[in-house]
């Protein structure tokens, strides 16, 4: 099931936490879908991008039509 994270007006120190909570709480026997909405921040996405992500080998997806969006799952997007 896909679960919707809204970060707009949430500083990026609690917004890091609050997904990296979410993702390690719900990514075992789960297929885990994610749509986080981060607004028009290219700053927040990367330290997602850098301090979670990849760190517990995520993978996302940013669609060109909303930049302000991520698509994070634990399975291969193809």
């Amino acid at each position: 099931m896909k679960k919707v994270i809204d970060l707009h007006g949430v500083s990026h120190e609690k917004a890091l936490v609050m997904v990296e909570e979410y993702l390690l709480m719900n990514s075992f026997g789960n297929d885990l879908e994610l749509e986080l909405i981060t607004g028009k921040s290219p700053k927040l996405q990367k330290k997602i991008i850098e301090n979670i992500l990849t760190k517990y080998d995520f993978n996302y997806y940013i669609p060109n039509h909303n930049t302000g969006m991520m698509y994070i799952t634990d399975t291969k997007i193809n």
